[in-house]
């Protein structure tokens, strides 16, 4: 059985220096010295990464407050990536008068699904006291293997309709990041949609991403070093960006927590068991500064992802999978990462 590490990136650092130790006290045992020292040397080298990663962690992240009623709208490509984004935000919001509005933008391709995703949805945001029109459930999104400009276009004048009608005061969508295609449309749509004239704040909440980098995914590293561990040791740590731009935290008291668990728990065709262990931190959000000047979330060339799906065609697959784990691209579009030039047609 493993050790589950949850949210405690110190204890990676402090595990990845006992282990550094023990190879290098074994480097003075007569018989030993040469099978360990290599050992000895590796281990150093993943402390010292993980040791990195978690200075670079103190450097990126820091705590948010909400403290005052405003006009919250969560865009949400499904149903349980609201609460996941912004369960926290819903929950502050709503007990503090202000307004909540929860948009869904894609609809599930499985028969009888969408039904039932609805029904969690309602049920889990219930928690929030939002029922009623507090949530819309609309199908913006291509179907999710598919290219369609067009349908994208169209979703734009709703969205933009949408906005203008509620008139929010701050916006949540999810982060342009490459995890899955139908997220990163709703971030790129969005994009377009802001005006300099417009007034609201506008987030992005990360929540999963093919990207691995030092400087950009610390948690990413050191789950990526935690497996190193003699395989006893797995660390789950929350979303990182991909650009290094300020991770915010909300703040949040433990019976918010509490209550963030309770609504991933609603979402039972979503493996709700798994969402309440690996989901119940405290909101992410990345506040959007200008306009987005790449087509695509991260540097898809020079990336980790191309390193590992290049492995993969020349080594065994499998052992590639277990030496470096990562997504294998942007779900919808995988071997690769979202292009949005491609998405609205422009290339």
């Amino acid at each position: 059985m493993k050790l589950r590490i949850d949210f405690r990136p110190s204890i990676v650092v402090a595990l990845l220096a006992a282990a550094a130790l023990l190879f290098w006290l074994a480097t003075g045992v007569p018989g030993l010295s040469w099978i360990a020292l290599p050992f000895a040397l590796f281990y150093s080298v993943l402390l010292a990464i993980a040791a990195l990663a978690l200075l670079r962690l103190r450097t990126i992240e820091r705590w948010m407050a909400w403290d005052a009623p405003g006009r919250l709208l969560i865009l949400a490509p499904h149903e349980d990536d609201c609460v996941i984004s912004a369960g926290g935000l819903g929950l502050r919001n709503s007990r503090l008068g202000g307004v909540t509005r929860v948009v869904y933008l894609a609809r599930d391709e499985t028969p009888a699904l969408p039904e039932r995703r609805e029904a969690e949805a309602r049920a889990a945001w219930s928690i929030a006291g939002l029922g009623g029109t507090d949530l819309l459930f609309l199908d913006l999104m291509p179907p999710l293997e598919k290219r369609d400009p067009a349908k994208l276009r169209a979703a734009s004048i709703v969205l933009r309709a949408i906005i203008d009608d509620f008139q929010p005061t701050a916006i949540v969508m999810p982060a342009f990041e490459g995890g899955h295609v139908h997220h990163d449309m709703v971030a790129a749509l969005v994009d377009l949609l802001v005006t300099p004239a417009d007034r609201f704040a506008v987030f992005e909440a990360p929540e999963y991403s093919p990207c691995v980098s030092l400087l950009h995914t610390p948690h990413r590293v050191l789950a990526l070093c935690a497996r190193w561990l003699f395989g006893l040791v797995a660390y789950n740590g929350p979303p990182d960006g991909v650009d290094g731009r300020p991770i915010l935290k909300l703040r949040m008291a433990p019976s918010e927590l509490a209550d963030k668990r309770r609504m991933l728990g609603a979402f039972a065709s979503q493996n709700a068991p798994s969402l309440m262990v690996t989901r119940s931190y405290p909101d992410r959000l990345i506040a959007r500064v200008g306009h987005r000047p790449h087509s695509r979330p991260f540097d898809f060339d020079r990336s980790y992802l191309r390193f590992v799906l290049a492995l993969r065609r020349r080594l065994p697959p499998r052992l590639v999978d277990r030496l470096f784990p990562v997504q294998l691209g942007t779900i919808g579009r995988m071997g690769t990462i979202t292009d949005w030039d491609s998405e609205w047609g422009r290339a």
